[in-house]
């Protein structure tokens, strides 16, 4: 009788010792976590603060409206219409001579710049200083394909009276997401986010593969996401068509490595079906390819464009629509 008392006992102070330690290791992760950004961090508190699930599978997502929160050190404020932008509804877009709608993922968000830094919004002040009536807005949102961005356009903005349309198109958006699996330790504690990080960087260690190889096989014809981007992107045309709206394609190569770029069959059959669907198309590899990456980056190997490659970007898109 005396054993199992000492055992439970035992059993009880190792609970606690764990518990301790466990909250001990939390509280430093968050502290450190305050001072110093970490990437994966400042996702998970995307996702916890700015998200909400959508009914439709093809969305996966939206942002919660009306609702902001400092991420990456930056204030990301979101809009009635779950935009990363002011305020809007028709009366406001039909005072403008045109007014723009920005589709994309987290480059398109401005995932790490300031909402002044994003390329819609220095789209906005290169409007006004040439004195133009063009209204810019930022329809961005983390963790997003084509085939969400375009989904969530139809459910949730489609009811605007938007006289263009820009597809930010990047790299990985032909890419199937799949949901994460979600715990209580992944959903509510820093410790859960990085153990979790550092088993999935384990397991891709044996698993690697070159980039350029990877990407070989989503942009492959037998691969669904390419082949439901393109349907995507084909239905959303048909729209634009019918209604009136200008329809443009702007491609941002992947900023990790741009010399030599290994990517450039990605641009090419992009290329190829926007002038067999008529959608005009910009290609910014040239632009990025003439200066180095590092100056680009928000921060070391992160592949989201700093201010300076937002500023690039804004401009080329300027020049492109005035051509």
């Amino acid at each position: 009788m005396k054993l199992i008392k000492n055992i439970i006992i035992n059993f009880f102070f190792i609970i606690i010792s764990v518990l301790i330690t466990l909250i001990f290791c939390e509280s430093v992760l968050r502290f450190k976590h305050s001072i110093i950004p970490n990437y994966d961090i400042e996702m998970w508190k995307y996702a916890k603060k700015l998200k909400i699930k959508s009914d439709n599978p093809k969305v996966g997502h939206t942002h919660i409206k009306n609702k902001s929160t400092n991420l990456q050190k930056v204030n990301i404020s979101i809009n009635n219409y779950g935009q990363r932008d002011i305020d809007i509804n028709n009366n406001i877009l039909n005072k403008y001579d045109r007014s723009f709608l920005v589709l994309g993922s987290s480059i398109a968000l401005g995932w790490g710049v300031s909402n002044d830094e994003t390329f819609s919004n220095v789209l906005n002040k290169i409007s006004q200083s040439k004195n133009k009536r063009w209204l810019f807005i930022n329809g961005g949102v983390g963790n997003y394909n084509t085939e969400r961005y375009v989904n969530n356009y139809f459910m949730n903005w489609s009811e605007l009276q938007f006289t263009d349309i820009i597809i930010q198109f990047f790299v990985n958006d032909t890419e199937i997401i799949q949901d994460s699996n979600v715990n209580f330790f992944t959903k509510h504690t820093h410790i859960g986010v990085v153990v979790w990080k550092l088993i999935n960087s384990y397991k891709s260690s044996f698993k690697s593969e070159k980039l350029d190889k990877y990407y070989e096989k989503k942009y492959s014809e037998d691969y669904e996401g390419f082949s439901r981007t393109k349907i995507e992107l084909k239905r959303l045309k048909k729209h634009c068509i019918e209604n009136n709206i200008s329809c443009n394609l702007v491609l941002i190569p992947d900023i990790h490595q741009l010399n030599p770029y290994k990517l450039s069959f990605i641009n090419e059959k992009i290329e190829k079906f926007s002038k067999k669907n008529e959608i005009p198309y910009l290609d910014l590899l040239e632009k990025f390819s003439e200066i180095d990456e590092k100056v680009i980056w928000n921060k070391y190997q992160d592949p989201h464009p700093n201010s300076h490659g937002h500023r690039i970007i804004a401009e080329e898109i300027y020049n492109f629509l005035t051509k």
